[in-house]
């Protein structure tokens, strides 16, 4: 009896703890205390396949404590190791790999992280197992120049591959030893074509003499009169390497097009892992992972004939001297079979490797996460365009850079959101922060870019890197040569939960409901297509946002009810806008006829012809009827508009003038007084909540009326730094929506979530000496909005009207008073550094006469001690703590209570709870980057030193040695003052 109701009470203990598991949240208790999948994870590099299981133990933990979700291990070799300190580790995927995986994922199930794994040793896809046959392929050929009549008897030999890949890696070659050929090649064909100074040859001028060589590669053909280009083609590997692999794991890149491929490819990976971690359901690791596609080869493989043909009703072989540089009849011609070729490449990689990947992880319980959004050209040769690969996939990754170059090109954030948007996915991530600047950023420079990326839809972040440091590697460590390393042997990691939590409630919020964007873009039907950064569309303006879409949306997602254009989980768009361009499939057109009749609004100029190149005639032919039933008269001139059916078409108006007539003000709208680039914002529709998220984007700060196009619900600002939710109780409405005096700091962000509430409102007129908040802008962030009411930081005459009262203050408070010398400065003896420092007046750290001070970086304490009067100050006053500048994270404690964590601009608290009359003891906690240690440090005899790391050179890994390498401010630099604030209301 005892073991049957210890069975039951097991079993309802058990009941119990799912239901609470598996219970929904609220939107608040979310917020506060975000789920683990919202949290930021990062990528772990473990350099050289370097491991140690109580390292991961303390990182998992730490990683956790300060509020982080995840980690993705990733086995990879560096390209900067210049007094080879990194030893080579196990192999990836060998028996010690393994048994580091193992550990890593029972441990991730232990402390509720999610672990993902990518599945090479470098980035992409490829590794040691790959076989010649499955490796990343190429059309190679070699050509011969004859002059006829005559019957040609010759060896046309198969290319030889130069050693070195991209002049820079060498090629991983393999040869059959009996012949000499390659141990895996195919020929694709022979061909032969008068030659052309002009570069244009006649298709009935290419012959096929594929038949007229033997197996030996030997040519027997009868030349015509003339001068011709004998030319075999050939299919082989590329011989590229994996781009930075650890030295025991190189191997070749996988053959992306290829099935077969990727079938082996993950039943090696899976094989190798099933017998030590067990079933992978419901466990930490959550997904395989692939890095961005660089294989910056020629695009080929084996069966790419076969799926040419059955794709496109046609034979490739007689258009291959267009992959040559010929152009073919015509230019017409030469492009429609390029859009062809390049289309089948695009629809085998997401078929081949992206959707089967996904496939064959799910069966085993896992995701299939990649970055499949670019860059394309000129960085990356690219081959497919990126919605319908990011859709491919469990969850879609991109990334964005910090001070690169090319940072727009680098910047792929609205690509991935307008796929997760397409196809329903929850997850927007990105490889975050990517860069060549080490340790040299803090919070501070990296928020405006996480807003940035925010605003363009991310909403989960996965940092680029997050080092794994064995003991043996010392402080900071070993690491990749690329990153913004945020890890816990970075200066600043100690203070860092601020920064991960903000991260934590901003994507929480941007992962609810549906994207509210008003505008898809469709970017046509070519392949490679690339979704550039979110920019100020000049057609659009402000106040809007977008999606792009593809064919694929278009075709099997898009349907129309009440003239809007929906998606299949609710997603919705008012117009859809097409791009600038004569081309569009038949079969598109035939449903922008359908969506039109039933009420869409569809604007862009009329199209005339097809893309491809088999059934070229009809196909135009079915274009233009349909094109001049939809369009008639509309000329974007004379005619800017055509109804048909319950909808229309509209060409020559601008998008905002179409949305305007159709009863759709901007989302968000600023006054017509206020130009150029301010806000940056994006939307979201939630269950009984609109969701705005809003970011400043410049460094100076100011309070802006903004309007949102929303009704009957009240605003609240939700605080993503602590997780506070603050009614605002100043507004306007009017006949657009609701319209708020919104503070903004330099680079400073909100959240403003609309709800439906009973309680009673104050609708304020409110102003600053005659100044209007509600239409224009004002310098400063002048106004607060705090749980009980309003403060303001600026003296004047305020007014307002509040219950149909006309209300007014004149405040006027005191000057700010600055905190000066001496502050005594404590030091972490980690370093063996000096014990204590006294500044008079603050500077500084690396701008000390003291070595010890100046070469510091880590954790220093500054101890001040002042006097104050609460009675100078009234019940509606607020004394605020601004600290000026700081380099990186500071950490309050006023009379012994800690005050929290100010990690970006303005440094400024709110101490007039804990502040007392007379005496009071302030300390300030400020963690720093490891810059200027690595640089004392190298000036130090070697007995001396307490650093090692695989890097010596800053501030990145290939510009200045250690010791000559610029020291950057640290510490608490100031000025440090007691501001002041006064409640209105």
């Amino acid at each position: 009896m005892k073991k049957i109701f210890l069975f039951f009470s097991c079993l309802l203990l058990s009941l119990l703890l799912l239901a609470q598991k598996t219970k929904p949240v609220s939107l608040e208790t979310g917020f506060k205390d975000p789920p683990v999948w919202a949290k930021p994870k990062a990528l772990w590099p473990w350099v050289n396949g370097n491991v140690n299981l109580s390292q991961i133990t303390y990182e998992m933990e730490e990683a956790k404590r300060k509020g982080m979700g995840g980690l993705d291990i990733w086995d990879v070799g560096t390209s900067v190791d210049p007094d080879k300190v990194v030893p080579a580790g196990p192999t990836f995927l060998g028996e010690k790999s393994l048994e580091a995986i193992a550990y890593t994922i029972r441990e991730g199930d232990r402390l509720g992280l999610e672990i993902g794994l990518t599945f090479a040793s470098s980035w992409n896809a490829g590794g040691s197992w790959v076989k010649p046959e499955h490796g990343a392929m190429g059309l190679f050929r070699k050509d011969t120049i004859v002059t006829g009549p005559v019957n040609v008897v010759a060896i046309i030999s198969i290319p030889e591959l130069t050693e070195k890949y991209d002049n820079e890696r060498k090629r991983l070659i393999f040869k059959n030893p009996q012949t000499g050929f390659p141990e895996f090649f195919r020929n694709v064909a022979v061909l032969a074509h008068p030659t052309s100074k002009d570069s244009t040859l006649q298709g009935k001028e290419i012959i096929d003499i594929t038949d007229k060589m033997d197996s030996t590669g030997k040519i027997n053909w009868q030349v015509p009169a003339g001068t011709w280009r004998i030319v075999r083609y050939i299919c082989m590997p590329t011989g590229q390497p994996l781009a930075i692999p650890s030295p025991n794991s190189n191997g070749l890149m996988l053959d992306h097009f290829s099935a077969e491929a990727q079938r082996v490819n993950m039943k090696y990976i899976f094989e190798r892992l099933l017998p030590v971690t067990g079933s992978l359901k419901n466990r930490s690791l959550k997904y395989l992972y692939g890095d961005s596609y660089e294989v910056n080869s020629a695009v080929w493989t084996p069966l790419l004939p076969e799926a040419f043909y059955k794709g496109n009703h046609y034979s490739l072989i007689r258009y291959l001297p267009v992959l040559d540089g010929y152009t073919i009849d015509n230019n017409e011609t030469t492009r429609r079979f390029i859009f062809d070729f390049t289309k089948t490449l695009s629809n085998l990689i997401i078929e081949n490797h992206y959707q089967l990947g996904r496939k064959i992880c799910e069966q085993y319980g896992i995701g299939f996460y990649a970055e499949a959004g670019g860059p394309g050209k000129p960085i990356h040769n690219v081959p497919f365009e990126d919605l319908k690969a990011l859709g491919a996939l469990t969850v879609p990754r991109g990334e964005f850079w910090n001070k690169h170059p090319q940072l727009e090109i680098l910047q792929i954030i609205k690509g991935i959101s307008s796929a997760s948007h397409i196809y329903n996915q929850k997850f927007v991530e990105a490889e975050s922060f990517t860069s060549v600047w080490l340790w040299q950023e803090g919070p501070d420079e990296l928020k405006p870019l996480a807003d940035r990326a925010m605003c363009e839809g991310l909403n989960r972040f996965v940092y680029h890197t997050f080092p794994h440091t064995p003991p043996e590697s010392g402080y900071p460590g070993w690491v990749y040569n690329f990153g913004t390393l945020i890890n816990t042997t970075n200066g600043w990691w100690p203070k860092s939960q601020g920064f991960h939590e903000y991260l934590g409630r901003c994507s929480y919020l941007l992962q609810e409901g549906n994207f509210r964007g008003d505008v898809a873009f469709y970017y046509g039907d070519e392949a490679p297509n690339f979704v550039p950064p979110k920019h100020l569309i000049p057609s659009l303006g402000f106040g809007y946002d977008y999606d792009v879409v593809n064919s694929d949306a278009i075709l099997n997602k898009m349907q129309v009810k009440n003239g809007r254009i929906y998606l299949p989980h609710g997603q919705y768009y008012e117009v859809l806008v097409l791009p600038d361009e004569i081309r569009m499939s038949p079969d598109v057109l035939k449903k922008l006829e359908r969506m039109t009749a039933a009420g869409a609004i569809i604007i862009g100029p009329k199209p005339s012809s097809s893309y491809g190149l088999y059934n070229k005639e009809p196909s135009d032919k079915s274009v233009h009827l349909i094109a001049e039933r939809l369009w008639g008269k509309c000329d974007s001139v004379h005619v800017q508009e055509q109804v048909y059916g319950k909808g229309k078409i509209v060409w020559g108006k601008t998008i905002r003038e179409v949305l305007s007539q159709k009863g759709n003000p901007p989302d968000i709208r600023l006054p017509e007084t206020i130009r150029g680039n301010t806000l940056d914002f994006i939307h979201r529709t939630a269950k009984a909540a609109e969701i705005y998220f809003l970011r400043n984007v410049s460094n100076k700060p100011f309070m802006l009326p903004v309007r949102f196009r929303i009704k009957n619900m009240q605003p609240e600002i939700w605080d993503p730094e602590t997780g506070t939710i603050t009614p605002v109780t100043t507004y306007q409405l009017n006949k657009e929506g609701v319209e708020l005096a919104l503070p903004f700091s330099g680079y400073g962000s909100c959240f403003i979530v609309f709800r439906k509430t009973n309680k009673k409102v104050i609708v304020n007129g409110i102003s600053l000496d005659n100044k209007k908040l509600f239409s224009e802008k004002i310098d400063g962030s002048v106004l607060r909005y705090v749980n009980k009411g309003v403060v303001t930081t600026s003296n004047g005459l305020w007014q307002w009207n509040a219950k149909g009262k006309s209300l007014s203050k004149q405040v006027k408070m005191q000057d700010a008073i600055n905190l000066p010398g001496p502050w005594v400065l404590h030091f972490d003896q980690r370093w063996n550094a000096i014990a204590s420092d006294t500044m008079h007046s603050l500077i500084p750290l690396n701008q000390s006469v003291k070595e010890q001070v100046k070469y510091y970086s880590g954790t220093v304490a500054y101890h001040h001690t002042f006097n104050f009067d609460k009675d100078k100050i009234s019940k509606d006053e607020l004394v605020l703590l601004n600290l000026g500048k700081v380099k990186e994270i500071a950490g309050i404690y006023l009379n012994g209570q800690s005050l929290g964590l100010l990690w970006h601009q303005p440094y400024e608290t709110d101490i007039t709870a804990v502040l007392r009359n007379g005496e009071n003891n302030l300390v300030i906690e400020v963690v720093t980057t490891n810059n200027n240690l690595l640089v004392g440090d190298a000036k130090l005899p070697l007995v001396y030193k307490r650093t090692r790391s695989n890097i010596n050179k800053l501030p990145n890994a290939w510009q200045f040695p250690f010791s000559q390498a610029p020291l950057q401010d640290a510490g608490l630099i100031g000025p440090v003052e007691l501001r002041f604030a006064e409640k209105l209301y």
